[in-house]
């Protein structure tokens, strides 16, 4: 018994740690990774472009998504619980989780959509690949998740005992309902379409080799043909570094949110099942892990964009040097 006892207060204090000191440099990285997104993503060379608009959606999204749900996890690494112990705070801080979640996921959605578009050989649909289609696109994912999550302020209480934090569904049916809204709005349904836009967007960045017959009218405006070619190659070029910043991050997304949705189902069917202290135990430390890998996704884009994609380091080397020189010249 003292050794099952033992375990319970290690794993406890495990647990607390990583809720003090993992959690804590996670929201710094995520706050200064994401807000560095929203500078480079909105400057001039890259604000026009949709899959910018997408992704600086994303990061808006991603910076309210992590204060709303780490800040919490970091007050519970010192004891304090009381926004989970407010009705109002616990509904309010649920609900702008909820959106800001499902607004991330599917900005990288409308991104990978975007990609597929512009890399596609038909003129019709690289014609879908406007900033018109990106900001109605945000405008109305944003809408329908709002009117969605709207069932927060009813089905989520403050103070629920044995769930993995307080602020849980006040019965079976809510939380079941919201589990499965959790898990296919904000992990299934985006990995698939984020699965299935990159390996379309990849089939479309593969060169095809045409042998058309060429006739005396297709010879004579071949030069024109090639300067247009010559001045679209800086576009050709920015399209293939955000196409392969974007697949990077689907990756990644796909591969950590799953764990998230498998434990929160777990976690209501289980929720009026008595358990151990030992269980209890690990069980929130399980939780304490997988929630640093879903926040993982959403506070590390600005350094993955950083090593794979050359223009967005450009843009970044640029807007740097500016407020370097700027800096001196306050000097």
């Amino acid at each position: 018994m003292s050794t099952d006892a033992d375990l319970t207060t290690t794993i406890n204090y495990v647990t607390m740690q990583i809720n003090r000191h993992a959690v804590t440099i996670l929201i710094l990285f995520g706050t200064v990774g994401n807000i560095l997104n929203i500078c480079v993503l909105t400057e001039n060379t890259l604000r026009k472009i949709p899959c910018a608009i997408y992704l600086c959606w994303s990061s808006v999204s991603a910076l309210v998504f992590i204060w709303s749900g780490l800040l919490t996890r970091v007050l519970q690494g010192y004891n304090v619980n009381w926004p989970n112990q407010n009705p109002y705070m616990c509904k309010i801080r649920l609900f702008l989780l909820s959106v800001s979640w499902a607004m991330a996921a599917w900005a990288l959605v409308g991104a990978s959509m975007d990609r597929f578009l512009c890399s596609n050989h038909s003129a019709i649909y690289r014609g879908w690949s406007t900033c018109r289609t990106a900001k109605r696109y945000l405008i109305g994912i944003l809408t329908f998740f709002v009117l969605l999550f709207a069932q927060v302020f009813y089905c989520f209480e403050a103070s629920v005992p044995n769930v993995p934090v307080a602020c849980y569904g006040r019965d079976l049916p809510c939380r079941i309902f919201n589990d499965w809204i959790s898990i296919s709005v904000d992990i299934v349904i985006p990995s698939i379409f984020l699965a299935v836009f990159g390996t379309l967007t990849i089939r479309n960045a593969r060169p095809r080799v045409v042998h058309p017959r060429i006739s005396s009218i297709q010879v004579a405006i071949a030069s024109n043909i090639n300067n247009n070619n010559n001045n679209a190659a800086p576009s050709r070029n920015n399209d293939r570094n955000l196409t392969r910043m974007l697949l990077i991050q689907v990756c990644i997304v796909f591969v950590l949110d799953l764990p998230f949705g498998v434990y929160r189902a777990y976690a209501s069917l289980t929720a009026n099942v008595s358990k151990s202290t030992y269980r209890t135990a690990t069980e929130n430390l399980t939780y304490a892990v997988v929630i640093l890998l879903v926040y993982f996704t959403h506070s590390t884009s600005f350094y993955l964009y950083t090593l794979t994609g050359t223009l967005y380091r450009a843009t970044f080397k640029r807007i740097r040097d500016r407020c370097f020189n700027r800096g001196q010249r306050m000097h």
